[in-house]
């Protein structure tokens, strides 16, 4: 057990002694978790500090762990699977049976726990990016498909499609879609063909239905007219592209690029929202709903002062997300970050404030980062 001062409490520890006031009367048992109104009652009868027990992994938790260790080999080889397919550049090399399993595989994934796929999806970063981005793309696509009940088969055909939809970048020279600087006019005009070029290696092969080839070749297509190559609109669009399109953007937008710095889960939400004319407004409600209000990965600032990452999604209940407390109101760093269900109703009392963002998100991170606390590894 630990001795902590009650500016230090947060809720979800658990009291390890009986907490007496001044007048010897009972005000607190041992074994109660705290919750933000124990803190003030405390706080109101001048306890100064209270023994709590060191915090333990739930249940819940140390099955999520097992999980994200699974998904984290998964996930990895899926990747090495993709890099290998978008290098090689032999279309017929490319077994759609394979790929169809590996669709199989992030569909159970996202069955098994979509939370913690999204998490692992966030966090993990790579030197690769455009073969992590496939990837996440394709996770992302499935969450959207499945949201808006598309059938078994659509779901393998769309996750496919995603999985290939940057397949004509191998066309390029791989400086411009690894560049860490403003691109010429010229080299901008190589990548708008990239739909195009994926489109007609993989059409050439017989081995693709027009459904998913459609998803390739309009994926930066968008619902107002605006994209390329071929600047459709509307209804002009296939389906499986218009719903790459979203997570296309979303992904980049959450990742790690060398020409500048990656928008957090909330922000890349605001950014769609900004350009909802661009997309079709099924798919982008469809989206926005599975990711809810605060997206996994954000960092958001309680009532009580504390500062939490979201790590889970409560459907039904968009502002009640799971998460993980990091810092306390006074600004010091937990050494084990402590996790609660907002929607739990002995939490009622505690709600997020506000999603930390520009320069009180950079100072969280460099404060985490001082006391050597690793977001990937909570989950």
């Amino acid at each position: 057990m630990n001795l902590v001062k009650i500016e230090a409490l947060v809720p979800g520890m658990i009291v390890s002694r009986d907490i007496y006031n001044q007048s010897g009367l009972l005000i607190v048992s041992e074994g109660t978790k705290l919750t933000s109104d124990y803190i003030n009652k405390l706080i109101n009868w001048n306890i100064r500090e209270i023994y709590v027990e060191e915090p333990s992994s739930s249940m819940v938790e140390q099955q999520e762990a097992l999980i994200a260790a699974q998904m984290t080999v998964t996930h990895d080889r899926v990747i090495g699977i993709a890099e290998n397919i978008l290098t090689q550049g032999n279309v017929e090399m490319i077994d759609p049976a394979l790929l169809q399993g590996m669709v199989g595989d992030l569909d159970k994934q996202i069955e098994l726990s979509s939370n913690v796929l999204l998490n692992l999806s966030h966090m993990k970063t790579y030197d690769n990016y455009l073969f992590a981005h496939s990837v996440n793309v394709c996770v992302l696509s499935l969450i959207i498909g499945k949201a808006i009940k598309l059938s078994t088969e659509q779901l393998r055909e769309l996750g496919v499609s995603a999985l290939l939809h940057d397949y004509g970048m191998i066309q390029l020279e791989r400086s411009i879609y690894e560049h860490d600087r403003k691109l010429t006019e010229e080299e901008w005009e190589k990548v708008k063909c990239h739909p195009r070029y994926g489109y007609d290696m993989l059409r050439a092969s017989g081995n693709f239905s027009e459904e998913m080839l459609s998803g390739i070749l309009d994926h930066h297509e968008r619902y107002d007219g605006s994209g390329y190559p071929s600047g459709k609109s509307g209804d002009e669009i296939g389906l499986y592209g218009k719903i790459i399109a979203v997570a296309d953007v979303y992904d980049a937008c959450v990742s790690m690029r060398k020409h500048r710095p990656r928008l957090t889960p909330h922000e890349a939400l605001r950014n769609l929202l900004g350009n909802s004319k661009s997309y079709d407004l099924q798919i982008l409600k469809a989206f926005l709903t599975a990711m809810a209000i605060y997206p996994i990965g954000s960092i958001v600032k309680l009532n009580s002062g504390e500062i939490a990452k979201v790590v889970g999604i409560n459907y039904g209940q968009p502002f009640r997300p799971d998460i993980r407390i990091l810092i306390d109101r006074q600004g010091n760093c937990l050494e084990l970050p402590i996790r609660l269900n907002l929607n739990e109703q002995e939490y009622s009392q505690t709600y997020i404030e506000e999603i930390v963002e520009g320069a009180a998100l950079e100072q969280v991170y460099s404060l985490l980062e001082k006391n050597g606390v690793n977001l990937s590894a909570y989950p």
